[in-house]
């Protein structure tokens, strides 16, 4: 069979370049991304504090805030190594945003938040926490934007909404910071969600939400396959 991979392609332009093409070449790809987005094991990492520090998860939970360009796309592994609870391997309720639970885990549970954050029960006070995983791929977007009938209709013009990352009413009943639950989820007071086609944040209707600052994450403007795949000028 002909061999198909393009041999003017990304792939072979980063091979072939000398440090001159080099440095274009990894702008091109958007480098410092594409290490950020990479499978990412933590050692030793100290929970917020509290439950509750993180306003945009469930307040029962305690919990680990990711950085805001690298929140969890999909969890692999976790380990307790210093706190109350019982050390040793953590089981993972739900490995990615789109599949959270939105509640606190059972002890010896770990979860990821509807926000891309991962959760603990809070009586197992963790100090210390090694965990493993896969960062979701997206450009970080925040806007406020008006509110009609409780939905939140994000700009087509940015690319396709992919992840939810803060959410704050502005003015309406209730203001403040939200919690962020699962995709498609009929919010209760104090929350808000992705439709299930991920183009509005939907709110309570008893918030009467009117405007809302909203941070997301959109389909990344570099395409990485594109890149890899398609002709570039690096030779």
């Amino acid at each position: 069979m002909t061999i198909s991979t393009n041999a003017a392609g990304g792939v072979a332009a980063l091979n072939a370049a000398n440090l001159n093409q080099l440095a274009e070449a990894l702008r091109a790809m958007g480098f410092g991304s594409v290490v950020r987005s990479m499978p990412t094991q933590r050692r030793s990492v100290a929970l917020d504090g509290a439950a509750g520090t993180n306003k945009y998860v469930v307040a029962a939970a305690q919990s680990i805030t990711l950085p805001e360009d690298a929140k969890c796309g999909y969890l692999l592994a976790a380990y307790a190594r210093a706190g109350t609870g019982t050390k040793g391997v953590l089981t993972i309720d739900h490995n990615t945003p789109e599949a959270s639970g939105d509640a606190q885990p059972a002890a010896g549970h770990i979860d990821v938040a509807g926000s891309g954050d991962l959760l603990f029960h809070a009586a197992d006070a963790w100090t210390k926490v090694d965990f493993l995983y896969i960062p979701a791929k997206y450009d970080v977007q925040e806007l406020t934007l008006l509110v009609a009938s409780n939905a939140l209709t994000l700009p087509t013009s940015l690319g396709d909404a992919v992840s939810l990352l803060e959410v704050e009413s502005m003015a309406g009943t209730l203001t403040g910071k939200l919690i962020i639950d699962v995709v498609g989820t009929a919010v209760a007071t104090g929350h808000a969600a992705f439709s299930l086609d991920k183009l509005t944040v939907n709110f309570a209707g008893a918030d009467a939400v009117t405007s809302a600052r909203v941070k997301f994450g959109t389909k990344p403007k570099i395409d990485l396959e594109s890149f890899l795949e398609t002709a570039q000028n690096y030779f």
